[in-house]
């Protein structure tokens, strides 16, 4: 995926809003309503799930990020042209900066890195 990586200031609020990518991959491995369980679970969504948080991560570390957390990563989701797409927001361990690896290009965030 082609991600779009944003390095802000500190987010301090807020965070308890979103599912952590932790919750999400527990969302993503339970089958869809009115499926039928004897189908078993459909593992596809969970492993693309994981491997965009891998691209994302490559690319937050291609755009300044040191690697550590100071929260639990989280994830949010954009409309796309026939779906909602994810992306993740983390928090920095070293000086708090947040990270935004976004599906999406946000134009408001350009303007909050340029500071």
């Amino acid at each position: 995926m082609n991600w779009h990586v944003y390095s802000i200031g500190p987010i301090d609020y807020g965070w308890h809003q979103l599912r952590s990518v932790r919750e999400t991959l527990e969302v993503a491995a339970v089958p869809c309503e009115g499926s039928d369980p004897r189908e078993g679970l459909d593992t596809s969504a969970s492993l693309a799930f994981l491997k965009s948080w891998e691209s994302a991560k490559e690319a937050a570390l291609a755009a300044g990020w040191e690697g550590g957390f100071r929260l639990e990563p989280r994830v949010f989701w954009v409309p796309d042209d026939l779906q909602m797409a994810h992306g993740f927001v983390f928090k920095q361990d070293h000086n708090g900066a947040t990270f935004i690896a976004s599906p999406q290009p946000l134009p408001h965030l350009e303007a909050l890195a340029g500071r």
